[in-house]
């Protein structure tokens, strides 16, 4: 509606609709064959690619790439699915478009298993600028900490509040604190 297209990887459960008959990407990847498919190449990299191009699930329009690196066989446990919003946009570029999307990826997801932010799920602009400011205030932070890399910074913040949840059962203890209430505090009753 704005203008954007999106290029993101889809689940091989996905519903396609070749020809109205609705059925999932891996299923419909059965019926593909070799001979159906091009060789693609971007950077290092070579696939078979075979293009779907009509509605999904959701949408009425787009291009789905039904991708198999060359040297692995066609099988569903190697198939990638590409998404483009973008009729316009060849094999190439798509593929091209999501490798560079690829390590924006990655990113995210280490950012959500370390930094145990992987319960949210934002799609407003608004809560994405704020998702943004928390996990990098989180990384500089972290960083600044440990003065040495991400990973040292978490693990040296993970340890120092692991140190202070035993010191804060430890001190509740000695003054016979019920346990019931440690609990409470600690949000695990």
């Amino acid at each position: 509606k704005q203008g954007f297209h999106v290029i993101a990887m889809l689940k091989t459960n996905r519903i396609l609709y070749p020809k109205g008959i609705a059925i999932q990407a891996k299923q419909f990847a059965r019926y593909i064959e070799s001979k159906d498919t091009r060789l693609v190449t971007v950077g290092q990299e070579r696939y078979r690619v075979y293009r779907y191009e009509g509605a999904i699930h959701g949408l009425d329009d787009a291009v789905v790439l039904l991708a198999w690196k060359a040297d692995q066989p066609m099988a569903p446990e190697h198939l990638h699915c590409i998404l483009s919003t973008d009729r316009e946009l060849g094999d190439e570029d798509i593929l091209r478009y999501y490798a560079q999307r690829w390590t924006i990826e990655c990113f995210f997801r280490q950012a959500k298993d370390q930094l145990k932010l992987d319960g949210y799920r934002v799609r407003h602009i608004r809560a994405v600028k704020r998702y943004w400011a928390v996990v990098l205030l989180a990384c500089v932070y972290s960083i600044a900490e440990s003065r040495q890399n991400l990973s040292t910074g978490l693990e040296l913040l993970r340890s120092r509040k692991d140190h202070s949840v035993v010191e804060f059962i430890y001190d509740a203890a000695k003054q016979d604190i019920p346990i019931d209430v440690i609990k409470k505090q600690l949000r695990i009753a």
